[in-house]
């Protein structure tokens, strides 16, 4: 029982729990114009805070912190404009609830209030509420749609035994048997600036009233969807085009009476939460803002939610969405809607309009892979598939020296974002040094990461070579080293061999002593040590574990001893071979690295220390090739770890923010290819673009490039057509959905191929085509396929089932179950000449049913095993192609 007050009265209210469902059982009418129910919430999870940030969304109106729920209920009840108010004890938050849906559920700690009685001012009661009863009009029957599609006439791939598909099956919706009905949904605002990713959760939306009133209480047949991208004008909407705004991909839930919709705001890249959705999604989730579905009926005998999401990328358009006669997505009493748009803006403003134009390719970052602008290839933008770029930092795993000896093997650093990152971890972890940076393609200097010294300016070059096959040497050709770094104290150390002159510098506080020892990580490691105590006299020491040790003879000569801003600068040189064997020998060979430890004390005589710490000096060659940065100890390929940061630069307008984990993990072959193909998509060291570098307002362009047409904001929604028809038990069949991937598992890299490229194979016509292959088990009998992958290099994917009684499965042992090619546009295959964009795709799926209509029956998968194989155009290279398979089944 919980509590329920009328305004001059109170009572107890019956809540029967059955299957996890709260409802309200019987209550005996309370006296007065206002109800309040006590841990009863009228607001689901779309009240709520973003970020610690409250404010109005939807119906929604956030009134503030009040002390308790009696101070709330009276903002509502002082004022003309409120008929509902819900208060969180936990947050001590007064909402208002505008659109009149009395309809609460359990939440403890949540206060939720109505107006029971109408007033004589004409104020309505509220409908469900107390003794409230309204005439509930009687729902529009059912009434079949003569419409024809949205976006025309789709394409099928016909199965190896369902050839009449194309001919038979009933293409326009209207021709589904036992007809069907129609209604549009819009997603809220997607905004954006050229080369701006879009990807985020965007709020519910209502269906339309009349839908919801019809399907109340019983179930939904959706039997298809079709999606369009459109601008709202007073001419009506008009489609954008996708060679303006690319539908990298979406996700989608509706939602019934008997589900909600909660947003989630992640707490970072190590938020436990985002590995556990991740896993549940399958295409990735957005860090930024992303909604799940609670089901409060799990034992429900029709579902209380579906997600929408099939053939959901560039191709979304043109590729049908839907299934067989016999077969749907079935919801009960459907309420809400919510979508999540990955967009990626690539609208030239300068040479392109938004009704349809030839494209021309705008600013790219220098990763871009994309042909180049003018060439007769140039029908997409690089954009598009999500190069990495200078405004991404990698935080890699890993730990890095520096040595006149090449790398070898796993220790060449493969890409230049891991080797200006190491640069940093190596050089300038506390930052105060130059480093420049600079990529090449040159036979003439060593392959990977290499860094040298300035002794001009104590700046730092960082290379990275991009030929792995050079055979240049590094540190070749110099005669000086130096290095310069900050923990306790300063310490610089510049070595010449021309001269045998080793010059160190050491800075300190002034008025105690300090010092530092010299190729030792302790005390106990004995090493040869340089004290310089209060008033900058210098002595040297070989030192003992926990102890001063003894003095040494005199090898340093001071060549100047100031103090400034509080601090003492000393300058000594000596020869490089040390005095005697206790004194340390400098060497300009071998590893660069060279350990210390630093100290400083609590008066001007040497005594016990106030602090100490040990501490890595990286001496680098003054000119020639540099010194070659190498991994440390580094894992094998395909278990690197990692983060990718996305770095804002000063423009106003690039507000993109977020680490992003890296979670691409390849598998062993039969499994995928990938990893045999030392696919750079596999790694985080290696990676170089893809979904993973493609967040929520991440510019796409370097950080030297700045975001052009700022005063052209593109603004667009998305808009969904469902085709439903009333659930019928004797007749629909509820299908599942889930995904299989042959990447990693999502994406991976289509290399530009040349003789000798694992994968490669040259056609006839010259066509460079780049094959993978997957082998995993099946689950299921198949009603729809959808297999995901991207223009403008996606060619092919074909499925094969073999019986787990054979040993490899591939085309030769296994029969062909479905076989999709994408159809391009500009190809005069596509019949909508508003979505028939030269280069870009739809993608026909496989569809299994009644043979009535053309098609095979659905094709069992459980207990066999699958193969497919993915074709690409690999002319050029490609970041964050797709190998998914998007199945429905039953």
């Amino acid at each position: 029982e919980v509590e329920f007050r009328g305004r001059r009265g109170k009572m107890k209210l019956t809540i029967a729990v059955a299957f996890g469902v709260v409802g309200l059982i019987s209550a005996a009418p309370a006296p007065g114009e206002w109800a309040t129910f006590e841990n009863m919430n009228d607001c689901g999870t779309a009240c709520g805070c973003d970020s610690g940030q409250c404010k109005d969304s939807g119906p929604f109106k956030y009134i503030g912190v009040k002390d308790n729920s009696a101070d709330c209920e009276a903002t509502c009840t002082s004022s003309a404009n409120c008929s509902i108010w819900i208060y969180s004890s936990n947050t001590q938050h007064c909402w208002w609830r505008g659109d009149g849906d009395w309809s609460p559920i359990a939440g403890k700690g949540i206060s939720s209030g109505c107006r029971q009685t109408s007033t004589q001012a004409g104020q309505a009661c509220i409908n469900g509420c107390g003794q409230c009863v309204s005439p509930t009009p009687q729902p529009v029957p059912f009434k079949p749609s003569t419409a024809d599609n949205m976006n025309g006439d789709y394409i099928l791939s016909p199965t190896p035994n369902g050839p009449d598909a194309q001919s038979k099956y009933p293409i326009n919706f209207k021709d589904m048997p036992g007809g069907v009905e129609y209604f549009d949904v819009y997603s809220p605002p997607i905004t954006s600036l050229y080369s701006q990713v879009f990807w985020t959760g965007l709020p519910p939306v209502d269906l339309p009233a009349d839908i919801v009133a019809r399907y109340n209480g019983r179930g939904m047949a959706v039997v298809g969807f079709e999606v369009d991208q459109v601008r709202k004008t007073p001419d009506g909407d008009v489609s954008v085009p996708i060679n303006v705004a690319y539908n990298h991909h979406f996700e989608s839930n509706m939602v019934g009476k008997k589900s909600s919709l909660e947003k989630i705001v992640f707490d970072g890249p190590n938020d436990p939460r985002i590995a556990e959705f991740e896993k549940k999604a399958g295409h990735g989730i957005p860090h930024h803002a992303h909604y799940i579905v609670h089901d409060h009926a799990p034992n429900n005998a029709l579902p209380t939610s579906q997600g929408f999401g099939a053939g959901n990328g560039g191709e979304y358009r043109m590729s049908y969405h839907g299934f067989a006669p016999g077969f749907a997505q079935v919801i009960e009493s459907p309420t809400q809607f919510q979508m999540t748009p990955m967009q990626i803006d690539t609208w030239n403003r300068d040479h392109m309009n938004l009704t349809g134009s030839k494209f021309v390719q705008g600013l790219v970052p220098r990763n871009s892979w994309a042909p180049p602008t003018g060439s007769a290839d140039s029908l997409y933008s690089g954009l598009l598939e999500c190069p990495m770029t200078t405004r991404m930092r990698k935080l890699i795993d890993a730990s890095y020296n520096v040595s006149t000896s090449n790398c070898v093997g796993d220790a060449t650093i493969a890409t230049a974002s891991e080797c200006f990152e190491a640069a940093v971890k190596i050089f300038n972890a506390a930052g105060g040094v130059t480093l420049r940076n600079s990529a090449v393609s040159d036979a003439n200097k060593p392959a990977g990461c290499t860094a040298s010294g300035t002794a001009a300016d104590g700046s730092i070059t960082v290379v990275f070579n991009a030929i792995s096959s050079s055979t240049a040497q590094c540190s070749d050709s110099f005669t000086q080293t130096a290095g310069e770094t900050t923990s306790l104290i300063g310490v610089m150390v510049e070595l010449d061999s021309s001269t045998d002159k080793a010059t160190i510098t050491l800075t300190g506080p002034t008025g105690v002593w300090f010092g530092a020892g010299f190729n030792a990580q302790a005390m106990k490691d004995g090493p040869w040590a340089i004290i310089v105590d209060g008033s900058g006299m210098v002595t040297e020491r070989k030192l003992a574990d926990q102890s001063p040790g003894t003095q040494l003879a005199k090898s340093v000569t001071v060549v100047s001893s100031t103090v400034a801003n509080g601090n003492r600068t000393v300058v000594l040189s000596r020869p490089l071979k040390g005095l005697t064997a206790d004194h340390y020998t400098f060497s300009l060979t071998g590893d660069l690295n060279l350990p210390f430890i630093n100290a400083i004390g609590v008066g001007p005589a040497l005594a016990f220390h106030k602090s100490k710490m040990p501490a890595t000096l990286s001496l680098l060659p003054v000119g020639g090739s540099g010194a070659c940065v190498c991994a440390v100890a580094p894992p094998a390929f395909g278990d690197g770890t990692g983060k990718l940061q996305y770095v804002q630069t000063d423009q106003k307008e690039d507000i993109g923010v977020g680490t992003i984990s890296f979670g691409n993990k390849c598998a062993a072959q039969p499994r995928s290819d990938l990893l045999a193909m030392k696919n750079p998509t596999c790694d985080v060291r290696t990676y170089t673009g893809g979904q993973t570098a493609c967040h929520h307002m991440f510019s796409l362009l370097d950080a030297d490039q700045e975001i052009p047409w700022v005063d052209q904001p593109l603004v667009y929604h998305q808009k969904f057509r469902f085709w439903v028809q009333p659930y019928n038990a004797s007749y629909h069949q509820t299908v599942s959905r889930t995904t299989w991937g042959i990447a990693s598992p999502v994406e991976y890299d289509v290399p530009k191929c040349a003789d000798g490229v694992m994968g490669c194979s040259k056609n006839a016509d010259g066509t460079w085509i780049h094959t993978i292959h997957g082998t995993y088990g099946g689950n299921g009998k198949l009603v729809a396929a959808h297999f995901h992958c991207h223009a403008p290099t996606c060619l092919s994917m074909k499925m094969y089932r073999c019986n787990k009684s054979i040993e490899v499965c591939n085309s030769t042992t296994g029969e062909l179950i479905c076989a999709e090619m994408p159809v391009y546009g500009g190809t005069g295959k596509i019949v909508n000449p508003v979505m028939d964009e030269a280069g870009y795709i739809a993608q026909p799926p496989c569809l299994w049913g009644d043979a009535a209509f053309g098609l095979e029956e659905p094709v069992d998968t459980t207990g066999y095993t699958l193969h497919t194989i993915k074709t690409s155009n690999a002319n050029y290279g490609h970041h964050g192609e797709m190998a998914w398979q998007q199945m429905f089944y039953v």
